[in-house]
């Protein structure tokens, strides 16, 4: 739940500044860099989504990983591929 509430907060805080900054550009400006006012903010917040989704499939691909040592996770793994067959 508290992960959820700091996505939301990160995704606003990114929204708040994607209108900052638009608000503070031309359109002639914004034309160059490829993108109108809508598409410069919802690109920003994509980007920030990207890169929280990203992080995220890190940090559970490294919580889940099997220990280095041998110990009673190796027991258990091969007591279950044994019964598995």
């Amino acid at each position: 739940m508290l992960n959820a509430i700091y996505r939301a907060i990160i995704i606003g805080r990114a929204k708040s500044a994607a209108n900052y900054v638009v608000r503070n550009l031309s359109n002639r400006e914004l034309n160059d860099f490829g993108h109108t006012r809508s598409s410069f903010i919802s690109a920003s917040v994509q980007n920030v989504i990207k890169d929280l989704n990203e992080t995220e499939r890190s940090r559970n691909q490294g919580a889940t990983r099997k220990p280095a040592r041998k110990g009673l996770w190796s027991l258990y793994s091969l007591f279950n591929e044994n019964n598995a067959a």
